[in-house]
């Protein structure tokens, strides 16, 4: 009991310095709280850490939840058609040629959703700071939102296909993650229909005290719902979270009070315990120089299938410049690689080794192409 508190002393402390430290080192605040986990490991014994592997637990659910939550599906619904086509062809290029390097690395099957990976959490904080054109951040946001739906998708359909192979039960569950999916859309649309022709009725219900915090008990409720439903029919509950996520952005689209209230939860305490904790599970005795070499291999692996797949955006007057920027955008979906990488060791597919190789590969890419980012744009903020 006492190293479990002497381990989460050390944690908190670091979850507390780090958001301090990380701006002087130029890096972001959850790559620091990953490589703190690094440092702790020669500190910390594996097997006292019932505590942190709980939060961690919770943190990553929270996590996925909220990469759910923050897709803007308003944005997408208001492009034209011609905006749509390319996004599409832009996101099913990006997956086929993800297939085609791993025919020609000879890499495993599951290898297409690690070079395929979108995401945007940590390429929204990214774009934020770049005085770049708004019509290309929404693009490109949008874009990433997409993929990062299919990508997760597609590891829902691949975990279930771990279980049951191509049998009659992968497809009844499938189905039956589509029909309590269709469930929670119906439940989800009669309660903001409630609430929007009934607003007094329904905040009489709720005591006044508790007001401030019912969006919050609502969406952990609801998470925790479909982490249970999903974990029922063999699927990992962290997928879940993320479907619960997104079918709630989806459904309630001003969702910006509630979110920020659950991001400042999240990321202020339980996330970074999830970062961490796979910092912590870093095995360095997989180092070496073959071991190196794939990670570089790997990385200009995604690297060129992002600007290839990027390069469809040409038909939306995207310049060469722009095209490159997006594909440098895309090669850093840091949450979804970190949360395939977790998945696919937790199911035992892949060996810490693996698993090693996808931190490393997740904490040099976010550190280095959002530097290569902010390169090229004040370049094109010169020009």
């Amino acid at each position: 009991m006492e190293k479990q508190i002497f381990s989460l002393i050390l944690i908190t402390l670091g979850v507390f310095v780090i958001p301090f430290l990380s701006p002087f080192l130029r890096i972001p605040v959850a790559v620091g709280e990953l490589l703190y986990g690094m440092v702790l490991v020669p500190l910390m014994d594996k097997a006292d850490l019932e505590v942190i592997n709980f939060l961690s637990f919770l943190g990553f659910s929270l996590l996925m939840f909220l990469a759910g939550l923050e897709i803007d599906w308003n944005k997408l619904e208001t492009l034209k058609a011609r905006e749509k086509l390319v996004i599409a062809l832009v996101v099913a290029s990006n997956f086929l040629l993800a297939g085609l390097a791993v025919k020609v690395l000879k890499l495993s099957v599951e290898a297409v959703l690690i070079l395929g990976a979108l995401g945007i959490g940590l390429m929204l904080s990214v774009l934020r700071e770049l005085k770049i054109s708004p019509y290309f951040k929404q693009i490109v946001l949008i874009t990433g939102s997409l993929g990062e739906v299919i990508t997760l998708l597609g590891l829902t359909v691949y975990d279930l296909h771990l279980t049951f192979g191509w049998s009659s039960s992968f497809y009844l569950y499938l189905a039956l993650i589509g029909l309590f999916g269709l469930f929670f859309v119906f439940l989800l649309k009669v309660i903001n229909l409630l609430v929007w022709y009934y607003p007094t009725q329904v905040a009489s219900l709720i005591a006044e005290e508790t007001k401030a915090a019912v969006d919050i008990r609502a969406s952990f409720a609801l998470m925790l719902l479909f982490m249970a439903f999903t974990s029922f029919i063999h699927v990992e509950p962290i997928l879940g979270a993320f479907i619960a996520g997104t079918l709630l952005g989806f459904i309630f689209r001003e969702k910006k009070q509630f979110e920020a209230k659950l991001s400042s939860f999240g990321y202020g305490f339980l996330i970074p315990f999830f970062f961490v904790q796979v910092g912590f599970s870093f095995d360095f005795s997989s180092l070496s120089v073959l071991f190196l070499q794939l990670s570089v291999v790997i990385l200009v692996a995604i690297f060129v299938i992002k600007v290839l797949s990027s390069a469809w955006f040409k038909l939306l007057g995207f310049s060469t410049k722009e095209i490159l920027l997006a594909g440098l955008l895309f090669s850093f979906p840091f949450t979804v690689l970190i949360a395939i990488g977790k998945i696919l060791h937790e199911k035992g597919v892949w060996d810490s080794s693996n698993f090693a190789l996808i931190v490393l590969i997740t904490v040099i890419s976010s550190i280095l192409f959002p530097v290569a980012v902010k390169f090229l744009s004040s370049k094109e903020s010169s020009a």
